[in-house]
C-alpha cells in the first residue's frame, strides 16, 4: 500500500507529495520550496528518494529541485518534454515574478504521454494535461489490482472546486478544459485527486461540480 505525505510549501502553498511503500525508497512530486521540511521528513522516516517528478515547470513547483539534487545526487528529475526548458530558466519558470531566481538542475528523464515510471510494484502513468502550461502532466496510479483506490496527482490542472489559471505564458483555456474532460473525467470516478494546491478530491466530485459541455 502506498503512503502519501503532503506538505504545503513555498510562498504559494504548493502541494508537495512524498510517496513511499514498505521499502526505503520514495518518490517526490512537486517540491516547490521549504526543502528543509522535506529533507527532515525523509530522514525521520529513513526514506531515500529515487524519483523527483515535476508536474509542470512553474517556480512554485520546482523550487526545491536544486537542494534535493544536491542532497540526493542519484535522484532522477523527471518533467514533460514541453516544459523541460523551464527548469533552468527563471524567466520561463516565472520564479522572478515572485522575487526568486529558481534554476533547477536539468532533467534526468524527459516524460511524454503514456510513459510509465516504475516504482516498487507500482506503475506511475504519465498523463499529458496541457492548458496550465504546455507540458503539464498528471501522474496516475491504478492500483485497483491491489485493492487500492486509483490515485491522480493532477498538478495545477484540476483542484477541488477549481482548475488552473491559463493566462500565463504557455497557457490555453481550451486545452485545459479538454485535458479535464477528455482525460481526467474519463478516469474511474473513485479516483482520488491530489492537486497542486489545496485539498484532495475525487473525479466523481469534480464531474458533479463542473458541467463542461
Amino acid at each position: 500500500m502506498l503512503d502519501i505525505q503532503k506538505f504545503e510549501v513555498g510562498q504559494l502553498g504548493a502541494c508537495c507529495y512524498i510517496v513511499s511503500t514498505k521499502s526505503s525508497e520514495a518518490v517526490i512530486i512537486d517540491p516547490g520550496g521549504d526543502t528543509d521540511r522535506i529533507i527532515d521528513y525523509l530522514e525521520e522516516k529513513k526514506l531515500h528518494p529515487v524519483i523527483l517528478i515535476n508536474t509542470h515547470g512553474h517556480g512554485d513547483h520546482i523550487g526545491g529541485n536544486k537542494e534535493l539534487k544536491e542532497k540526493f545526487p542519484d535522484i532522477q528529475i523527471c518533467i514533460h518534454s514541453d516544459d523541460v526548458e523551464m527548469l533552468e530558466d527563471p524567466f520561463k519558470n516565472l520564479s522572478l515574478l515572485g522575487g526568486k531566481r529558481y534554476s533547477s538542475p536539468p532533467a534526468n528523464r524527459i516524460l511524454n504521454h503514456d510513459d510509465k515510471i516504475m516504482f516498487d510494484e507500482y506503475a506511475l502513468k504519465v498523463l499529458h494535461l496541457p492548458g496550465h502550461t504546455r507540458g503539464g502532466i498528471g501522474i496516475y496510479i491504478d492500483s485497483t489490482g491491489n485493492g487500492d483506490v486509483p490515485i491522480l496527482f493532477s498538478g495545477d490542472t484540476l483542484f477541488a472546486g477549481g482548475y488552473g489559471r491559463t493566462d500565463l505564458p504557455g497557457g490555453s483555456h481550451n486545452c485545459l478544459l479538454q485535458s479535464i474532460k477528455q482525460c481526467i473525467f474519463k478516469l474511474d470516478e473513485n479516483t482520488i485527486i491530489h492537486p497542486g494546491h489545496g485539498a484532495s478530491t475525487t473525479v466523481k466530485a469534480e464531474k458533479e461540480r463542473f458541467n463542461f459541455n
